[in-house]
């Protein structure tokens, strides 16, 4: 009779250990499901935000193209306001030394 009571608790405790076995394998695998699920959806937003991130590098790529032609045609600008000024500045001395010589009323 000792036998088979010991029998039945031997396999009590091996029917139980492979229950628990079994549930702890089942919350691994849940557990491991939903990592990956996260993972995944992770990567997908970092892909998006990447491609976003392309857009706009492109975007300023662009707009430093537009950006260099503009100071190119400031620099002529400016090389331009510069000769037309220093050309009235020459007019208006030699204006002011002919009108310097001229007899006032």
């Amino acid at each position: 009779m000792l036998f088979w009571l010991t029998l039945a608790f031997a396999l009590l405790l091996i029917l139980g250990s492979l229950a628990y076995a079994a549930l702890k394998g089942l919350e691994f695998w849940r557990a491991f499901k939903l990592l990956s699920r996260r993972t995944t959806e992770e990567l997908d937003r970092i892909a998006r935000a990447t491609a976003e991130i392309e857009l706009h590098l492109q975007a300023a790529a662009a707009s430093g193209t537009k950006l260099d032609a503009s100071l190119s045609r400031l620099r002529s600008s400016r090389a331009r306001l510069t000769v037309l000024t220093t050309a009235l500045a020459d007019v208006r001395a030699s204006v002011g030394r002919i009108t310097g010589v001229m007899p006032r009323k």
